[in-house]
């Protein structure tokens, strides 16, 4: 008897890996006949494509140099990774100031892209400096770091606590911002300016360290009722979402909500077939 339960627990077992490698392989991300990556290991998920034809609009669409992938709309700016749960967007973008002055960000004016307030920390990086990021005058955020022996060593995303680095989180979705870092004597400051930017949480300050001016930010993507009726989601609901601009103005996107049995997203919810006809819980 247990011989015939092993063995029939064995065939199980062989069935789900089964299951599981061909659920993987008929993942779909891309349009139909359109890739889904440049040959690197960055996927690129529809309502986003690589070539004409194969995103929603031509904000979305993505072009090849050199195997890595740009949006050719948007200054060209590489894409890292594309979060269809967080509905974001990572590029490297040049918005790091890196001496005491004021620096204005890449402005995204009437693209449907945002920089994302849940998914981006305003980061300060060096010894007595202060920092004020506004968006036309207005205040957005702040913060100030001191000085102690060992501030220079701090490299953890998760112990920036004001000495040798600051952070600060934005409040509300914003198309632009300038940066004025300050150097302040009475915090212990007299050196060189450190860097300045706006950076994806997951992503460590040694980073951002680097000489290059370029930083991985997060952009929140927006579909319009337009965009939104060319998508058809796949085994999904619809959800209409309401995008902060603060000063009590909003406005609306569309979301695809996941049904699955995975966490994190399997597939792409944005295509017909692209979930493998798996359900359980919206994300």
């Amino acid at each position: 008897m247990k011989i015939f339960q092993a063995y029939h627990f064995l065939q199980l077992v062989i069935f789900l890996s089964l299951t599981a490698a061909t659920s993987v392989a008929a993942q779909k991300y891309a349009k139909p006949g359109c890739k889904d990556t440049c040959r690197n290991n960055v996927v690129i998920p529809y309502p986003f494509g690589i070539g004409e034809n194969c995103s929603v609009n031509k904000w979305y669409t993505v072009e090849c140099n050199a195997s890595k992938p740009y949006l050719s709309a948007l200054n060209h700016l590489e894409v890292v990774g594309v979060d269809l749960v967080n509905q974001t967007v990572t590029v490297n973008i040049m918005q790091k100031i890196s001496d005491c002055s004021r620096t204005q960000s890449v402005d995204l004016g009437r693209t449907p892209f945002l920089y994302s307030r849940s998914q981006n920390k305003f980061v300060v990086q060096g010894c007595g400096h202060a920092v004020l990021m506004d968006d036309h005058g207005s205040v957005l955020t702040g913060c100030s770091s001191t000085c102690s022996n060992d501030a220079t060593t701090v490299t953890d995303i998760n112990k920036c606590f004001g000495i040798g680095c600051c952070e600060a989180t934005i409040t509300h979705y914003i198309k632009s911002y300038n940066m004025n870092l300050t150097g302040l004597e009475s915090l212990g400051g007299d050196g060189p300016c450190g860097f300045a930017h706006l950076v994806d949480k997951n992503y460590s300050y040694v980073e951002g360290r680097s000489s290059s001016s370029h930083v991985k930010t997060s952009l929140l993507w927006t579909l319009s009722d337009h965009d939104f009726d060319q998508i058809t989601c796949d085994y999904t609901s619809k959800a209409r979402l309401l995008v902060d601009l603060g000063n009590g103005t909003s406005i609306s996107s569309w979301k695809c909500s996941s049904y699955s049995y995975y966490k994190p997203i399997q597939g792409n919810p944005y295509l017909i077939g692209g979930m493998d006809g798996m359900q359980c819980y919206i994300n």
